[in-house]
């Protein structure tokens, strides 16, 4: 009886443990087709007679286009960062730039806000850091193509053209002549104030001192083929840095008195005398900054692991030199 009482419970154990198994199984294989239900539908965007638009094909589409270039874009950043750190003058001229492109779009009627969604920033601070970027990049580019001058080229053109190329940075005083202020009056104004500069007053003191009655600008590094009226050039290459129109100067805007601040070094005209000399190479093959750009991933070990984006890339540069291999 005990014996039987042991095959029984034998035979129920095995029996048991086969309908688990089974059951378990079953289990299985109703959750995989689930997931698989759930990722179909879900890698689903849309059908057209009866035809699949999965995410997949789309999401591989926008990979080899867009998030190809904003790969690119990345890595370009990263490398320009690790070579480049900008300058207080150059930190100063990034905001500049920044609020200059913002100012000219709220002035139409958008908003901060609306404009940096526009171009695709979420933040000032990311339209701003995308401004710094590009002015590394043409540090980069200027270098790149000083490079493949000959040595001293830009000394040398420096030398032989200097008082051609040479520019000036000044600020003035205008006092204009209107229907309110004859020539005569702004004439003696003009001398009113180049007196009061001569007791020793500063410019920017009588520039506050006659805030009401004047115009004031800064107008920044000017040369000889500027658009400036050319009294107004005549004066600034007689002057020396420092040095104030000792009469005033007449335009047809009025009396102007100028103050030359400094004249230009080699390392303010560097990146003009190197796109002067440089023009030619450009004019003969367009692709010169893009390649200069394959050149620095090349230096900086680039090595793309998206089997897809490093085809796209080695296509990429393939036809970019490809003119190169047929000449």
């Amino acid at each position: 009886m005990e014996e039987k009482q042991k095959n029984k419970k034998t035979i129920i154990t095995k029996e048991t443990i086969i309908s688990a198994v089974i059951g378990l199984i079953i289990g299985i294989v109703i959750t995989c087709l689930a997931v698989l239900c759930i990722n179909y539908f879900k890698n689903r965007l849309a059908t057209i007679n009866g035809k699949t638009i999965s995410a997949k094909t789309i999401n591989n589409k926008v990979k080899l286009t867009s998030g190809f270039k904003l790969m690119m874009s990345e890595i370009d950043k990263t490398i320009l960062n690790d070579i480049y750190t900008l300058t207080e003058e150059e930190e100063k001229e990034a905001k500049e730039q920044a609020d200059y492109y913002i100012d000219s779009y709220t002035s139409n009627g958008y908003s901060e806000q609306e404009f940096l969604e526009m171009y695709g920033f979420s933040t000032y601070d990311e339209f701003l850091e995308d401004i710094k970027v590009n002015i590394k990049s043409n540090k980069y580019l200027y270098d790149y193509l000083e490079k493949k001058l000959e040595p001293g080229a830009v000394q040398k053109y420096y030398d032989e053209n200097k008082d051609k190329i040479e520019t000036y940075d000044s600020e003035h005083i205008l006092v204009k002549i209107s229907d309110t202020v004859t020539d005569d009056q702004a004439l003696a104004l003009a001398n009113e104030i180049i007196a009061k500069l001569n007791e020793g007053k500063s410019f920017n003191e009588v520039v506050e001192e006659y805030k009401d009655k004047i115009v004031y600008e800064e107008l920044g590094f000017q040369g000889k083929s500027s658009s400036l009226q050319q009294v107004y050039i005549d004066e600034l290459i007689a002057l020396k840095d420092g040095e104030y129109s000792k009469t005033p100067i007449k335009t047809t805007y009025g009396y102007h008195i100028v103050h030359r601040l400094a004249t230009s070094t080699i390392d303010d005209l560097r990146e003009a005398i190197i796109e002067t000399l440089s023009t030619d190479s450009i004019n003969k093959d367009q692709n010169i900054p893009d390649k200069a750009f394959v050149e620095l991933r090349k230096e900086n070990n680039l090595k793309i692991l998206d089997k897809e984006l490093n085809k796209k890339y080695e296509e990429y540069c393939e036809e970019l030199y490809k003119e190169d291999t047929n000449s």
